[in-house]
């Protein structure tokens, strides 16, 4: 809620400079050039954009960068000392919440009341006084602190709400691979030959094929293959080695993490079950499940 009021006091600000800045346009038409225009249609679109349609932190970030730097430069293109005033709305607006910004504007305002008024010390010397008066008049000191304090509260509460989701998030990622082990072991157990183990594998973890072939001993103990959407796992046997190509139905359950690491770990298990592969005159043979 506050901070929607926080959005409202803004936009309702900005409306009000590009207003202001609107009339001196429409007043002194025949003195200004496009530019001025151009600047002021760019700041209000940029503000009816943010407002309505649109909420990443970095445009609220370029609402300021422009409230800094479109607003001095309309004033200076426009070459009327006049369109100074309009930063006393500015000032005002960013003295209670943004006192670095309300500050630069003060310094910027008097920059540009120089260039204008550098001829009139007495003109020059009011209007900068007019400036500081704005910013120390807007600026509450006891609302600062208490908002000050509230924001490292709720900056704080934020941080170990993240904190705690993170745990939560790991939490619930080593209950899922927790129960999956659980099932591998429960599978393993109630299999009465590898065959039959790795078809409840492939059933309990919709695995769509799995094969088992004898290799000789490689580098890569896990390798996967995104294109054809498999795992390969080679298993040290005490008799040689295998390998174990698990073939899923879609390519982006390799991302699952939980899942990869059930899969190896339920292909080494397979050592418990198989000894090694037996030499027969057609070579050695390759199980295949699926």
């Amino acid at each position: 809620m506050l901070e929607k009021i926080k959005k409202d006091i803004f936009f309702v600000s900005r409306l009000f400079v590009v207003l202001y800045l609107s009339l001196f346009l429409l007043i002194s038409y025949e003195k200004i050039d496009y530019i001025p225009a151009l600047i002021l249609g760019v700041y209000f679109l940029n503000n009816i954009y943010i407002y309505f349609f649109s909420r990443p932190r970095f445009l609220k970030i370029l609402s300021i960068i422009f409230d800094i730097t479109l607003i001095p430069l309309f004033v200076f293109f426009s070459e009327s000392f006049l369109t100074l005033y309009v930063f006393t709305i500015l000032i005002s607006l960013y003295a209670w919440r943004k006192v670095s910004i309300a500050f630069l504007l003060v310094i910027t305002s008097g920059i540009l009341a120089f260039y204008y008024l550098y001829t009139t010390p007495l003109i020059l010397t009011a209007n900068l006084l007019l400036f500081l008066g704005v910013f120390f008049n807007s600026y509450n000191f006891e609302y600062a602190t208490v908002i000050g304090k509230e924001r490292r509260r709720i900056l704080k509460l934020k941080k170990d709400y993240h904190m705690l989701l993170k745990g939560f998030s790991n939490f619930e990622r080593e209950k899922r691979m927790f129960g999956n082990l659980k099932k591998i072991f429960k599978l393993l157990r109630e299999s009465k030959d590898p065959e039959d183990y790795l078809n409840r594998v492939k059933e309990e973890f919709n695995v769509k094929k799995i094969r088992v072939i004898p290799v000789n001993k490689t580098d890569n103990e896990i390798t996967t293959n995104y294109e054809e959407g498999t795992l390969i796992v080679n298993v040290k046997l005490d008799k040689g080695y295998a390998q174990v190509i698990f073939e899923l139905d879609y390519t982006f359950r390799l991302k699952d993490e939980i899942l990869i690491t059930t899969l190896i770990e339920s292909a080494k298990l397979l050592s418990v079950m198989v000894e090694g592969f037996e030499e027969k005159q057609e070579g050695k043979q390759a199980l295949v499940v699926g």
